[in-house]
């Protein structure tokens, strides 16, 4: 029972997010819908931000369960653009809002999590310095959270299969990075260099 009513309370949120911006939404919308009352909310949820907080969560804990599996960076941004063009009202709902930071802040753990494995599986077998890795996998991150906030805020008017095909055209920079990393690092230690 207690499942089910949690469940309630998550898909009453989901839907009247379909309908309007996040921060229209009141927890007595919610518990109005549902047919509970507020004690109830509260037993699941501290506030409503609790319940946006679950959301992200859930799809970020779906995203890194398919990327553990192997898949690139861009395999990865191909999802989120998916899961968040099947949602485009949801997502517009969220963005419209002044809560807008709380999706910016699941975005960039989403980002930073896959950005810094993928850079650190590319360099694998490479002697590439640790800060390097950092660097490059910041570098990227903030590219790949640039350009996808940029496509939510404006509306997901481009097809997500377009919006990969163009990330696709630096998606082999990071291994050059790592390779030219690799030449810079043996360098220092041949010849003492600071460069």
């Amino acid at each position: 029972m207690q499942k089910d009513t949690k469940k309630l309370i998550f898909d009453t949120f989901i839907e009247l997010l379909s309908q309007k911006p996040f921060d229209k939404i009141t927890v007595k919308d919610i518990v109005e819908t549902c047919d509970i009352n507020r004690n109830t909310f509260y037993y699941y949820y501290s506030d409503i931000y609790d319940l946006l907080e679950e959301v992200f969560t859930n799809e970020f804990d779906e995203l890194m369960e398919a990327h553990k599996n192997g898949g690139s960076w861009l395999e990865a941004f191909i999802k989120i653009a998916n899961t968040a063009y099947s949602h485009k009202r949801i997502v517009y709902n969220i963005c419209s809002s002044r809560s807008y930071d709380y999706f910016e802040n699941y975005m960039y753990k989403s980002c930073k999590h896959i950005m810094v494995d993928f850079v650190q599986y590319a360099a694998k077998g490479m002697s590439v310095p640790d800060e390097d890795i950092e660097f490059l996998a910041s570098f990227y991150e903030y590219a790949f959270l640039g350009i996808i906030s940029e496509w939510f805020r404006t509306g997901m008017r481009e097809d997500p299969v377009y919006l990969a095909s163009q990330l696709w055209l630096v998606a082999d920079n990071i291994r050059l990075s790592l390779r030219k990393s690799e030449r810079r690092a043996r360098s220092k230690i041949e010849n003492g260099n600071t460069l």
